[in-house]
């Protein structure tokens, strides 16, 4: 199936920090409401494109690309796609190159959360394969998924701005983590303000190690000092360079004991605030949220039981924390002969009119009643073939 459709526009602005168009930030729009009809734009594969006021709504049986043949007259570091959709889907960034006689798509995931005109930033420069040959753009839709389009967006940032969000990720910080028992990532360093953000993200971190970048840039200062003593062929200048080369050192090296101890007080503080001086009913921990006063909540309802069934949102690393905070109580998969449910984070489960747990909508459990309830999402379920005792309804 090929498509042709014919909408969308692009803006190309400047900003007016500076007169020389040269060191100002430039942007770059696809806009895809009704009566902005700039670009060409093609359907390939089986997607429906359908123009409404707000934008083009995109809609797939199989795997489709949405694509213009237009090229970015901006050398873009970060962009965005602002979306509507019903339900969480995965999107694609495309870029073919048009120079490419295999004509690869390069592509780049997008969470679309569910949400209605939703902005989704994304960084281009901590993508290896992009660059600023000429290229196809648009987006690769899965199967089965229904979008509204609003905008795409393109950004390319002047020298000033990129050398700044460079100093701000060096002072972005890591939070605790489960490995920052073992070791820490130190500083990484971003030129836009979307990289910076997700410097810790992902592991390993996407972006070049500061620490790596000080190395080479002291390597090359002392080569440099050496050599300079070297070719004068004197005291004076030997000693020039040892004490230059050493205040280099020293420098840097006070530089990032402040900056990781300014990291391990950030972490120190962010706990205080998050949990030891909030109420236990609002309190959070790191990236656990509030799992570990769920589990307090839970093994009440569990104590007597050698074993119990558990839902959470992801395997890892809840299931193991259980097994350790509700010991000798352990989850299991007994599907059949367990009567206790424990739920958490889990928005697919719940009860139906006959009192059974689903999945899916889909009974999983003889009838039952819940035991305690902790949030919307998190629970604890019991069936009726084991009495329930006072002190577990409490």
């Amino acid at each position: 199936m090929h498509l042709h459709f014919i909408l969308g526009s692009f803006a190309f602005s400047a900003s007016l920090l500076l007169p020389a168009s040269a060191f100002a930030m430039r942007s770059q729009f696809f806009d895809f409401g009704a009566g902005q009809i700039n670009a060409t734009w093609e359907g390939k594969g089986p997607i429906e494109m359908k123009q409404t006021p707000n934008g083009v709504l995109l809609h797939t049986t199989g795997t489709g690309l949405f694509l213009t043949g237009t090229d970015l007259s901006v050398s873009a570091q970060l962009g965005s796609v602002t979306i509507s959709t019903e339900k969480r889907e995965n999107i694609y960034l495309v870029w073919i190159y048009k120079n490419d006689p295999s004509q690869i798509n390069h592509n780049l995931a997008i969470d679309a959360g569910g949400e209605m005109n939703t902005v989704i930033p994304f960084s281009l420069s901590t993508v290896s394969v992009w660059n600023n040959d000429p290229k196809q753009i648009g987006l690769i839709l899965l199967p089965n998924t229904t979008v509204l389009l609003h905008q795409i967006r393109f950004d390319e940032l002047n020298t000033g701005e990129r050398l700044w969000e460079t100093v701000r990720s060096f002072w972005t910080f890591d939070g605790m983590r489960t490995y920052s028992i073992n070791f820490l990532w130190g500083p990484h360093i971003a030129d836009n303000p979307v990289a910076r953000q997700d410097l810790f993200a992902y592991v390993p971190p996407q972006t070049p190690s500061g620490t790596a970048v000080v190395y080479v840039f002291l390597i090359l200062s002392l080569l440099l000092l050496a050599a300079f003593a070297a070719i004068r062929k004197t005291n004076v200048a030997k000693r020039r360079a040892i004490l230059i080369g050493s205040s280099l050192v020293l420098a840097l090296w006070v530089l990032f004991d402040l900056r990781m101890g300014a990291e391990f007080l950030a972490s120190m503080i962010h706990d205080a605030r998050s949990y030891i001086l909030s109420s236990e009913q609002s309190r959070t921990f790191r990236d656990r949220d509030r799992f570990y006063d769920f589990a307090k909540f839970a093994k009440l309802y569990v104590s007597d039981r050698e074993s119990y069934v558990f839902l959470a949102e992801q395997q890892w690393p809840y299931l193991g924390n259980m097994r350790y905070l509700t010991y000798p109580a352990i989850p299991g998969i007994a599907y059949d002969t367990d009567d206790t449910w424990i739920i958490y984070h889990r928005s697919d489960v719940g009860i139906n009119d006959a009192g059974q747990l689903t999945i899916d909508a889909q009974p999983v459990t003889n009838a039952g009643k819940i035991l305690g309830r902790f949030d919307d999402t998190s629970f604890v379920f019991r069936t009726f073939d084991t009495p329930v005792t006072d002190q577990q309804t409490q």
